[in-house]
């Protein structure tokens, strides 16, 4: 389990072999034997003895930012599980193996489009043919990835065929919108369309609750398994964000199409005149939704993911 503590003026410390955590309303004492991670994302007070347990029982204790993104870990002196871990990840970037997880992952996200593509279609009161075409597009994509074998060049091979689906994909995403939010294309940096500030924000929200999840599982989240290296570049957090953006997607749709939505959640900065971005209250509404609906599913599913991988490095050790 990963023990947060979000409350400004906790305590942490140590009780023989458990974890006291005490907090303004309640006081609680976990076995360490229990705790995978412990993460400070408030001004707390944290005993010697408690980091002492931490680095005897190889728990990382991590201090991230508000949003729960790391910025800093307690590590053990000596090598422990996680130097295992990351060689045996380093050792696996371009293998069969890398393509398995790989196709496993664009896998598990075009089913997963496809599924949100299917319930939009069947909340839809007139046929949609844009739809239509999109869940057979992606069918297709699904057909084609069965097919695919190993070879040096499958990062590039797996790319194309999740790009094809994605144009697809946002088309019909697009197409279920107010007419006023319809947008043409996904635009990143910055966005171009109020849609785009919406998901561009709450997918930054999303990495870093994978990120999270990556560091403490002892993965490298800089190497990345099907996105390539990038200098600086969390790629692995790249790879396993791709699982979760259907869910998410849900949840920018919703805002939407429920007309949650207003003018107010927007504005734009001098820097980027032509971009859209979300204002202080966008962010706040966006953060309550995302919290609401995915984020304790996205952490554990984060975990399960990583641990499968740690596994499969190991049977291949």
């Amino acid at each position: 389990m990963i023990v947060e503590i979000s409350e400004h003026g906790s305590v942490l410390k140590r009780n023989h072999e458990c974890f006291i955590v005490q907090s303004s309303t309640e006081k609680i004492e976990i076995p360490a034997e229990k705790v995978d991670a412990i993460i400070l994302t408030a001004n707390a007070l944290v005993s010697t003895q408690a980091v002492a347990l931490c680095l005897e029982k190889n728990i990382q204790l991590v201090m991230a930012n508000w949003a729960g993104k790391p910025f800093g870990r307690f590590w053990v002196s000596t090598p422990g599980r996680a130097t295992e871990i990351r060689r045996r990840q380093y050792l696996h970037q371009d293998t069969p193996l890398a393509f398995k997880i790989s196709k496993d992952i664009v896998v598990c996200k075009l089913r997963a489009q496809r599924k949100f593509l299917v319930d939009l279609k069947g909340n839809r009161k007139v046929p949609n043919e844009t739809i239509d075409n999109s869940i057979k597009s992606i069918s297709k994509s699904l057909q084609s990835l069965s097919r695919l074998e190993y070879s040096a060049s499958f990062k590039q091979n797996l790319l194309g065929i999740e790009g094809f689906a994605a144009a697809e994909y946002f088309s019909a995403i697009s197409s279920v919108l107010p007419k006023k939010y319809a947008f043409k294309e996904r635009s990143r940096q910055p966005a171009e369309d109020k849609f785009n500030a919406v998901l561009n924000y709450v997918y930054g929200v999303t990495y870093s609750s994978v990120e999270k999840v990556v560091i403490l599982s002892g993965l490298d989240p800089n190497a990345g398994i099907y996105h390539a290296d990038s200098y600086g570049k969390p790629t692995l957090v790249f790879d396993l964000i791709e699982l979760f953006r259907a869910r998410v997607d849900r949840i920018a749709v919703k805002l939407f199409t429920k007309k949650y939505v207003r003018d107010s959640w927007f504005t734009s900065v001098e820097d980027a005149p032509l971009g859209v971005f979300l204002s202080k209250e966008g962010r706040k509404a966006v953060i309550t939704a995302y919290m609401q609906a995915a984020s304790d599913a996205i952490e554990k599913e984060s975990w399960q993911y990583c641990r499968k991988i740690i596994a499969a490095f190991t049977e291949e050790c």
